[in-house]
């Protein structure tokens, strides 16, 4: 037997690899290429020994090489993969008669087989496209409908995950990248372009095209007049030939685009359209179909709501940040104006400058007529901002003068029944007797004194906001029909056999200890729980110290123009008073002592006017209703101010009386006699006097 030498084998198969062929059926058509050196490069760029006129190859696709006489195929990491034989592959040797795919386009090594017969290349795909979303009446029989099922199956579970992957993107241009990438593969176009509404102008947000580029110079690559047609009716506009689609003969943009197939959907939130999924080829026609419309449609529809779900996150965050950088300011503002009112060295022009600086946050809605720059009432608004819009009800806690009704009239203004009366009514201030009468109206002859029908409160407030304030007063029977009323939505007048449907949001105040009441059962427990649906708490004015120099000039100003006269100044002493105030009726109890300074005042409010009551009252007790005259008023406001202030001067100089003199301007033996007149006693001994 005749062996051959290794040179003769090393020739037989380097002789293997010479002289082979490629076989390329693509969009150009069919042609014949030879393999004329050890190494070829394919893909859709013209660098390439092998250009692929298919929009789903890669410009870098897949190169092939001669390896001791064998050709081999390797895949360059393409966007779309190589299949050999219908099977992904990495890396493979060619054996003659193999079948390349490389997107919609294939080739075969060497040799077409027999059982391949001549076809267009669009014939099937193996991308996501045509076909697959062809309505039934157009299959032509069963095994084609069975398959074009399968495939549409396949296509909805990628939608459903392609929604998962979308919900968990909260910025909008990450959203945009994915959206866009996911629509050209399986839409098989070549470009594509997110376009969103901006004043009523069309801005491309985004910009893809097959090889995940961005497209530069974006807006001027998409047809001004598709887009306009789209987002002015609402309806996709779908053309395999742009150039000659008689609906675009007159327009410019297309015929400089040379633009051929063309896929335009409109993005929809709430029957409204804000923006458009705009896709194109321009290198083939009719490459979008019917089914690729419907595919868009429904991506589009998805699409829409996780934008407006990560617009509305993203500028939730662009508030958050915003509060958090308005309150810092202002509570750094707040902490120096602290400081000089505590060191009794700021003048109230000063106080007034400090309170110009540093913006109020940035809320949805406004709270303009409430006076405040506390951090305390900022969380308020921040709250009421997340629900002022819904129809649920408000339950607002606070001492006496807080400002309830102020909030109550906040929440109404910042909703949608703003057009809508506003009722509001105190229950502690309606007798008993005629409490039922009040909230639900009568009829004539419903009792004595009922000489005509009467509205009540509900029926006035039908469509608005009905605030009660005080609820904590109100009789058991008036709660269990007031729950009736909140159960049913219908009221019964009084004297009236007919009951009245009404529509009203209630928002509630009270002044008391709510929970308690509730389980002492002096108020109904399944009422509360209607009513305390969201409750906001009101901090009291002495934990709210800031807003005292901001209230007090607030009210100075408004009280001059009531009494047509000129702003008097403030003397620094007068502010260092009020706000050391405990002010136990709150911002109402505030409101009342500066009009009555504004009126006793001449060109300068004094600290010798200032109410007894103001000075000494704590929080909680019970005013005593003042007695004498004026003067005699003035003398013993006089006389405790004085003795405060030397009290803590004598504090702040650790009882140095010859500095605490020098300070307040009077000599040491004046000093002195005021010391024993008010009985001013050190609390601990820290040292000895001077």
């Amino acid at each position: 037997m005749d062996v051959p030498d290794r040179g003769q084998k090393a020739r037989s198969a380097k002789s293997d690899g010479v002289g082979k062929k490629l076989f390329i059926r693509d969009a150009a058509g069919d042609r014949e290429i030879s393999l004329a050196s050890d190494g070829v490069h394919l893909g859709r760029s013209r660098e390439n020994d092998v250009e692929i006129a298919d929009i789903s190859a890669s410009r870098q696709h897949c190169r092939m090489e001669r390896l001791q006489g064998r050709w081999h195929i390797e895949d360059l990491r393409s966007r779309n993969g190589t299949l050999v034989n219908g099977i992904l592959i990495r890396r493979q040797p060619l054996v003659s008669g193999d079948m390349i795919e490389i997107g919609k386009t294939r080739i075969f090594f060497d040799k077409i087989p027999e059982e391949v017969s001549p076809s267009s290349p669009h014939e099937d795909t193996l991308i996501l496209n045509t076909e697959y979303f062809l309505e039934p009446d157009e299959s032509d029989d069963k095994g084609h409908e069975a398959s074009r099922l399968d495939e549409e199956r396949e296509i909805f579970l990628r939608l459903l995950e392609l929604s998962r992957d979308l919900c968990s993107i909260l910025i909008t241009e990450e959203l945009y990248d994915v959206i866009l990438q996911n629509v050209i593969e399986i839409s098989g176009a070549e470009r594509g372009f997110l376009i969103v509404e901006d004043d009523g102008e069309p801005v491309v947000a985004a910009s893809r095209n097959i090889d995940r580029d961005v497209i530069r110079r974006a807006h001027l690559q998409v047809s001004q007049s598709i887009t306009r047609r789209v987002l002015d009716s609402g309806e996709p506009v779908l053309t395999g030939d742009a150039r000659m689609d008689d609906r675009f003969e007159e327009s410019a943009s297309i015929a400089n685009l040379r633009l051929e197939s063309v896929l335009c959907v409109p993005l929809r939130i709430r029957g409204n359209v804000h923006g458009a999924i705009y896709l194109d080829n321009r290198f083939e026609k009719d490459t979008f179909h019917p089914g690729t419309l419907r595919f868009v449609s429904f991506l589009a529809d998805q699409a829409s709501i996780f934008i407006e779900n990560a617009r509305l996150f993203e500028e939730l965050r662009r508030k958050q940040h915003s509060h958090l950088a308005a309150r810092q300011q202002v509570e750094e503002l707040n902490r120096e104006l602290q400081e000089l009112l505590l060191a009794r060295e700021v003048e109230p022009e000063q106080a007034r400058e400090l309170m110009k600086k540093g913006a109020r946050p940035d809320f949805r809605h406004s709270y303009d007529r409430i006076v405040t720059r506390s951090p305390a009432m900022m969380a308020v608004f921040e709250l009421l901002d997340r629900v002022i819009h819904t129809d649920m009800p408000v339950l607002i806690l606070g001492e006496s003068g807080t400002g309830k009704e102020l909030i109550a009239q906040a929440v109404h203004q910042g909703s949608d029944r703003s057009s809508a009366p506003f009722v509001s009514q105190n229950c502690a201030a309606i007798p008993a007797n005629l409490l039922e009468s009040e909230f639900f109206g009568h009829s004539k002859g419903a009792f004595t004194g009922a000489h005509r029908d009467k509205k009540g409160l509900f029926e006035l407030a039908d469509g608005g906001t009905l605030f009660l304030d005080e609820i904590g007063d109100m009789s058991q029977d008036l709660q269990a029909k007031l729950l009736r009323v909140l159960e049913d939505g219908v009221i019964r007048p009084v004297g009236s056999s007919d009951v009245v449907k009404v529509n009203v949001r209630i928002v509630s105040a009270t002044n008391q200890n709510i929970d308690e009441q509730v389980r002492s059962a002096g108020f109904r427990e399944d009422l509360f729980y209607r009513l305390n649906v969201l409750t906001v708490k009101l901090p009291p004015l002495r934990d709210r110290r800031e807003d005292i120099p901001l209230l007090v000039d607030f009210f100075i100003e408004r009280s001059c123009s009531r009494l047509g006269k000129d702003r008097p100044m403030l003397d620094p002493r007068t502010l260092y008073a009020l706000y050391h105030s405990p002010w136990p009726g709150n911002v109402r109890q505030l409101e009342n002592e500066v009009d009555r300074l504004v009126a006793l005042s001449g060109d300068v409010i004094l600290p010798e006017i200032i109410s007894t009551s103001v000075l000494s009252q704590k929080p909680g007790e019970q005013r005593e209703p003042l007695r004498g005259t004026l003067r005699e008023l003035v003398a013993e406001a006089t006389e405790s101010l004085e003795g405060q202030v030397i009290s803590a001067t004598l504090d702040q100089n650790n009882w140095n009386k010859s500095q605490t003199a020098r300070l307040l301007g009077v000599s040491r033996p004046t000093l002195d006699q005021k010391i024993e007149r008010y009985r001013i006693v050190r609390e601990e001994e820290n040292g000895d006097e001077q």
